[in-house]
């Protein structure tokens, strides 16, 4: 509504501007025979129908331009998902809507098991496309409300709560239901079949603690996972 009210602004003060000149052109033209006068105006009027029509085409282009450098700033290159500054800066919204509601958040950290040797064995470009499609069997697997960030290399992170009370089985189901999506298909790669996995680390955030806590949990949790076997779930403070 903002943008559309901005253009509609701009127009007005074109077209007041564009009125003001017509009046001065008539005047400037008033002693002229009476056909070199209509094709002075009818000139007249199209050039400043096409300085209009440019005027607004560039103004909603920036718009646009405008919007996709937005996008572009807040989504990683590669996965197309969050980047971790802005999927922070929603996480804290949430976050502060939860301590309002007193419904529970959870976030969830899961790593890529062994990714280095996917990167060794196949190449880089392999990896790359490996970090695509978990990216996308996630954003696939998680509801549209969640929140999904790459947390760095071969990290990713979730952000989980929801309109009403959120139990913490939920959570941990929905977190196997992501490591079933990416372990049960190897990833296709120039005819390769790359075999991949992941271990999950899972803690409260707000109300019980703040998002820096969170992360620092669900990262002691994650380490856990790796160290008792991999490509498993854990919960924080959990035995």
């Amino acid at each position: 509504m903002k943008r559309i009210g901005a253009v509609l602004v701009i127009v007005v003060c074109i077209l007041l501007a564009v009125t003001g000149c017509v009046s001065d052109t008539e005047q400037a033209t008033a002693r002229l025979p009476d056909e070199n006068r209509v094709y002075y105006m009818t000139i007249f009027s199209v050039v400043l129908m096409c300085l209009l029509t440019v005027t607004v085409f560039l103004f909603i282009r920036s718009v646009r331009l405008g919007k996709k450098l937005k996008e572009m700033a807040n989504t990683d290159a590669l996965t197309d998902i969050f980047n971790r500054r802005f999927f922070m800066e929603l996480s804290e919204i949430q976050i502060s809507r939860s301590l309002r509601t007193g419904i529970d958040c959870f976030v969830i950290i899961f790593d890529l098991d062994f990714f280095k040797k996917v990167n060794d064995t196949y190449g880089h470009q392999a990896g790359d496309k490996v970090l695509k499609e978990v990216a996308h069997r996630v954003k696939n697997t998680i509801r549209a409300y969640d929140i999904l960030g790459r947390y760095g290399g071969e990290e990713f992170i979730i952000f989980m709560t929801a309109a009403k009370a959120i139990k913490k089985d939920d959570v941990i189901n929905a977190a196997e239901r992501i490591r079933l999506e990416i372990c049960n298909k190897p990833v296709e790669y120039e005819g390769l079949q790359i075999p991949i996995s992941a271990s999950f680390g899972i803690s409260y955030a707000s109300p019980k603690y703040d998002m820096d806590t969170a992360t620092k949990y669900a990262d002691e949790a994650l380490y856990k996972a790796k160290n008792t076997g991999r490509n498993k779930v854990v919960f924080y403070g959990d035995e």
